[in-house]
């Protein structure tokens, strides 16, 4: 098992992986698949600060996970939402540990003092993962989107780092 940092050949592992949710599950409120052409425009948004992390086994690319700012305000530069996607047939096998593990070194190294996960719906895979890590569950919006025929809540939880801002 290998993470490293994507790049764009990575991508359409990357697509298919992201369709696989948007169109089984409630993990993301998107509702339309994505395109590689989608994904092209998405991936410009990542840099040294801003990791597109990928875990490959024997070749393949069976998950990724990133983190990007949490809201636009300078206020809030020192906290960074994350997000982790893995393959469906790659499930508990601990690509999910190895990119948070790497994801939360990386925002340690580059000062980010909180992560923020927003999880969507009752995924009690993922709100494990997070709780793993240290992470907290501190919010709820019940609701707050409409996807597979039903309304979804979102849950919030959050790390802080042992960093300063």
């Amino acid at each position: 098992m290998i993470v490293r940092r994507a790049d764009g050949a990575d991508l359409p592992s990357i697509a298919t992986i992201y369709n696989h949710y948007v169109v089984h599950s409630v993990a993301t409120f998107d509702v339309d698949v994505v395109t590689i052409e989608d994904r092209l425009a998405w991936f410009e948004q990542f840099d040294a600060v801003h990791p597109l992390l990928v875990c490959e086994i024997d070749g393949e690319v069976v998950g990724y996970a990133y983190y990007l700012p949490f809201r636009a305000k300078e206020a809030y530069r020192a906290t960074k939402e994350c997000t982790v996607y893995v393959a469906p047939d790659r499930h508990s096998r601990g690509v999910g540990r190895a990119l948070y593990g790497a994801l939360i070194d990386c925002a340690r190294e580059h000062g980010v003092h909180a992560l923020v996960g927003v999880l969507g719906g009752e995924n009690a895979a993922s709100a494990a993962l997070h709780t793993s890590f240290g992470f907290e569950l501190v919010g709820h919006l019940r609701e707050v989107g409409h996807k597979l025929g039903g309304f979804v809540d979102t849950y919030y939880y959050e790390k802080l780092l042992e960093t300063e801002a």
